[in-house]
C-alpha cells in the first residue's frame, strides 16, 4: 500500500513540476482565452486599433494606469491591490492577442487576470 501512495505522490510531483500542471488545475483553451501560469490570453480577430482602445478603456475603468505606449502594446496599471501588466499584440492584420498578467504580492492573481481578459472578450 506504501508503494502505490509513494508512486501516485512521484508522479503526480513530476507532472506538476515539469510544466504539465495546467493538466491537473484544468487549464486550457476555450473559445480562445488561454490560461497559463500566471498569463490569461485572449486571441480576437479585429484590428490592432479597436483592440488596443477596448482593452485601454477596460483598464481605465477598472484601476489606475501607470503607463502606457500604444507602439508596443503594453499597458502597466494598479488594479485591486494588484499589479496588472496588459500587452495587445498583433498576430495577423486581423488578428490580436492580448495577455494579462496580474500579481498581487508578487504571487499570480489569476482571478483578476480571467476577469479582464473576460471583461475584454465581451466588448467583441
Amino acid at each position: 500500500m506504501k508503494r502505490i501512495v509513494l508512486a501516485s505522490w512521484m508522479l503526480v510531483s513530476l507532472l506538476a513540476f515539469s510544466g504539465c500542471a495546467a493538466i491537473l488545475i484544468g487549464a486550457g483553451v476555450a473559445g480562445g482565452v488561454a490560461i497559463s501560469e500566471d498569463t490569461a490570453k485572449l486571441e480576437i480577430d479585429t484590428t490592432y486599433d479597436r483592440a488596443w482602445n477596448a482593452v485601454h478603456e477596460m483598464v481605465k475603468s477598472m484601476g489606475i494606469i501607470n503607463a502606457q505606449n500604444k507602439d508596443s502594446g503594453k499597458i502597466e496599471a494598479n488594479i485591486q491591490d494588484s499589479r496588472v501588466d496588459v500587452k495587445v499584440l498583433p498576430v495577423t492584420s486581423k488578428t490580436v492577442r492580448v495577455e494579462v498578467k496580474a500579481r498581487k504580492n508578487l504571487l499570480p492573481n489569476m482571478d483578476l487576470a480571467m476577469t479582464i481578459i473576460n471583461r475584454i472578450n465581451s466588448k467583441f
